[in-house]
């Protein structure tokens, strides 16, 4: 979706008490990247690529949260990110697979889509990034 359409339909919104909820992304980030790093451990997989997922979008909420906006859409919140965030290449890289990352995680959740273990890890260390990078900025 484009950033007017989201908008448009009041999926991103402005909100006063945005970046008051940064922390609270960040600690929510940590926690589901512990347990996505846990479920890899009992081969778990799908769970693990949920938990990271979770994990990778809270860090990137804290970018729209910064900047006093909400979401509620997830594909509009990759949408609002990159508008709010400018030509920052760092974050753009983020974005592009975040959101293969949203669309994986779709497939997963709804279409009951298996994952090894390889993709697993690579979740998780999207998750990782995305929380490296959100608390190097908002941390």
């Amino acid at each position: 979706m484009r950033w007017q359409e989201c908008v448009d339909r009041g999926l991103i919104r402005p909100d006063r008490g945005a970046v008051e909820r940064v922390p609270g992304s960040l600690a929510s980030a940590a926690r589901f990247l512990r347990a996505a790093k846990k479920n890899v451990v009992i081969e778990e997989y799908e769970i693990a690529h949920l938990a990271a997922y979770n994990s990778a979008f809270h860090s990137v909420r804290t970018f729209l949260y910064a900047t006093g906006y909400v979401e509620r859409s997830h594909a509009c919140l990759v949408t609002a990110v990159r508008h709010t965030s400018g030509d920052d290449p760092e974050i753009a890289d983020l974005l592009n697979a975040f959101d293969k990352l949203r669309v994986a995680r779709h497939n997963v959740q709804y279409s009951g889509s298996l994952v090894c273990e390889e993709e697993a890890a690579f979740c998780i260390r999207l998750a990782h990034r995305a929380l490296a990078l959100a608390r190097q900025r908002f941390g």
